[in-house]
């Protein structure tokens, strides 16, 4: 598949404003894929029916449901209790047609090291994604307890064999350690989920709060997004990339403003391919 031919989304929480200006925004800056989040739903005053409905007169699709956390290792009482909540976001996910959501990992103190643990976590939680038809996309993120390269969460896909657990890679993990690039052509774009972008500016500051403030659009920092996306390329992924970018900037700006930056970048990194 030619990569400069994927359906290019954002995740809602890029931007300012209400439910529907977000969406309609993204709807008119040429986004045809979103990530949406529970408060997407439940916090938007007309309620989930209209949310839902926002989405189809904009003809946007809901690419990933962000997002569970802390499930993976975690002590007992706190696994069980995530694993509640996986299940009501599955039942949130049929509202709005999506069959895939997100599970960071774990970046709790207390969770195991354990390997063997930490993947029968997994293949529980996919046990009940595919009866329910859904799929997890795990996340290596850089702040995470034991897995933050995705290297080692591919290695953990692989160890839980199950087909319904596959992997998230998000560029701002990637290029915040420094992960080489080349090892992504080896793994299997079917176990690929999801693919994020966002890129970021040199600084000082830790990898977390970069993450939640200071991330800017595919092509504005110092990272090789295109060089990453041609090894995504080589895998085969056939899904959409997602800019999931967290700025306070662009969230005080204009919605259609900020939509619009997020297709110009994204149509220059895809230029440089």
């Amino acid at each position: 598949m030619d990569i400069r031919q994927a359906a290019i989304g954002a995740t809602t929480s890029t931007f300012g404003g209400s439910l529907e200006s977000k969406v309609k925004a993204m709807a008119a800056a040429g986004f045809v894929a979103t990530e949406f989040w529970p408060k997407d739903l439940f916090e938007y005053a007309d309620g989930p029916t209209r949310a839902v409905e926002l989405l189809r007169e904009n003809n946007l699709k809901v690419s990933i449901y962000q997002a569970l956390r802390n499930y993976e290792g975690a002590p007992p009482a706190e696994r069980d209790q995530a694993l509640g909540i996986a299940e009501q976001m599955m039942d949130q996910m049929a509202l709005i047609g999506c069959d895939t959501f997100s599970l960071p990992s774990n970046s709790g103190v207390e969770c195991s090291d354990d390997a063997d643990r930490i993947a029968a976590d997994l293949v529980k939680l996919g046990d009940l994604a595919r009866s329910r038809g859904i799929r997890v996309a795990f996340e290596p993120i850089c702040w995470g307890r034991h897995i933050r390269d995705y290297r080692d969460g591919w290695a953990l896909v692989r160890r839980t064999n199950h087909p319904a657990i596959g992997l998230m890679l998000d560029s701002f993990h990637v290029f915040l350690l420094n992960s080489p690039l080349d090892e992504i052509a080896d793994i299997p774009g079917d176990r690929i989920f999801q693919v994020e972008l966002a890129d970021f500016a040199a600084s000082a500051l830790e990898g977390i709060e970069i993450s939640r403030h200071y991330r800017l659009f595919p092509g504005e920092g110092h990272s090789p997004t295109a060089d990453f996306l041609r090894q995504v390329e080589k895998t085969g992924y056939r899904g959409s990339l997602s800019v999931e970018v967290f700025n306070a900037f662009y969230r005080n700006n204009d919605p259609f403003e900020t939509a619009r930056r997020g297709t110009d970048c994204m149509k220059r990194v895809l230029r440089e391919m």
